[in-house]
């Protein structure tokens, strides 16, 4: 996409000088919604994607656990029929499956614990608020990424967590707040991580600010001015 010879930006600047068009009119940036994957990566809980991740394959990736733990759902009367299943090229999957996990904690528990592979960070109320932070912050992202449309202001939501989360205030963080962790200045310094590295990923996009906000207020009015007249539409 970006090669500076055959890459699709290099062929339509060279289009752009057939036409006696200004090639540096070409607005180029990195994918948003996949810079905004790699941001997440800053978070260094490594302890409890490691956790989940190798817990879930464990029980996904053999057909008879899979279904004993099904089994164990009806037994229970659970919530949730099964456990979403995650691997880094499935990115997007992330904060279902870590909400997913932690509603299901402690069926997983019970059931590693009925196959002879305890799962002793499930019993641990340090690793129990990291799952939770965890959970929290992959599920504001992609709604931030729906709801605000511009990095600057993800980028003030996050500062607003820190600062809130440096005070102990967990209003924006309901799952971590169920844990009712002792300090909470720790999950402050994760979002200064993701605070750094938004800044640092993004710096393209603040070039172009002006115009993406504009883009941005412009397809808002679009959408909510949009009426549908079909029957039976549900929506764009």
């Amino acid at each position: 996409m970006v090669g500076a010879q055959k890459g699709l930006t290099a062929l339509v600047k060279k289009e752009m000088s057939h036409l006696s068009l200004d090639p540096s009119d070409l607005v180029v940036c990195h994918c948003i919604i996949h810079q905004e994957s790699l941001c997440a990566h800053s978070l260094k809980l490594n302890n409890v994607m490691k956790t989940v991740v190798s817990t879930i394959n464990f029980i996904k990736s053999r057909g008879l656990n899979n279904c004993q733990f099904k089994e164990l759902f009806s037994e229970l009367e659970s919530e949730y029929v099964d456990l979403v299943y995650h691997c880094e090229v499935r990115w997007l999957s992330r904060a279902n499956m870590l909400a997913r996990f932690y509603a299901l904690r402690e069926e997983v528990r019970h059931f590693m614990e009925m196959k002879g592979k305890p799962v002793m960070e499930l019993s641990d109320g340090k690793f129990l608020s990291d799952l939770a932070f965890m959970v929290d912050i992959t599920k504001h992202l992609p709604e931030l990424n729906i709801t605000i449309p511009t990095s600057s202001s993800t980028l003030c939501f996050q500062m607003l967590w820190q600062g809130q989360l440096e005070r102990g205030n967990t209003v924006h963080f309901p799952t971590l707040q169920e844990q009712k962790p002792d300090v909470t200045t720790e999950y402050a310094g994760e979002c200064a991580k993701l605070i750094q590295a938004f800044d640092e990923r993004f710096h393209d996009v603040k070039n172009i600010q002006k115009e993406l906000d504009m883009f941005a207020m412009y397809g808002v009015r679009i959408v909510s001015s949009f009426k549908p007249e079909k029957k039976g539409f549900k929506g764009l």
